[in-house]
């Protein structure tokens, strides 16, 4: 059962990798959770601290998002694997979001999203 947890995380690691790139990291050939939480920290200082508007503001808090995900999936590491894969995917659906934020698809803040 390990196995399938340790391949969906190695999975996992590889596609936040990519997604860090599409915001300016620099290719990592072997990502691990630590590596990924400090480039995207630094990815999200660099968006929060831009003057080019709202949007670019947001995507750096969807950054810190998914670093603070990032951060927590390394410090649970080598214990509880479906958890860190837990923050892992929290980490790739705040990437998603910032994607969106570039693209001209802001989502709406949280406390603006009607109840379901």
């Amino acid at each position: 059962m390990s196995t399938w947890w340790d391949t969906r995380r190695d999975a996992r690691l590889a596609e936040l990798a990519s997604m860090l790139e599409f915001f300016g990291a620099e290719p990592v050939d072997d990502p691990g959770v630590g590596e990924l939480a400090h480039a995207a920290e630094a990815l999200a200082e660099e968006y929060r601290t831009s003057d080019r508007g709202h949007t670019v503001h947001r995507t750096g808090d969807l950054l810190q998002q998914a670093a603070t995900a990032l951060h927590t999936a390394d410090r649970l590491r080598g214990t509880l694997i479906p958890v860190v894969n837990h923050h892992l995917r929290c980490a790739a659906v705040a990437l998603s979001h910032a994607r969106s934020c570039l693209h001209g698809l802001a989502l709406p803040a949280a406390g603006t999203v009607p109840p379901a």
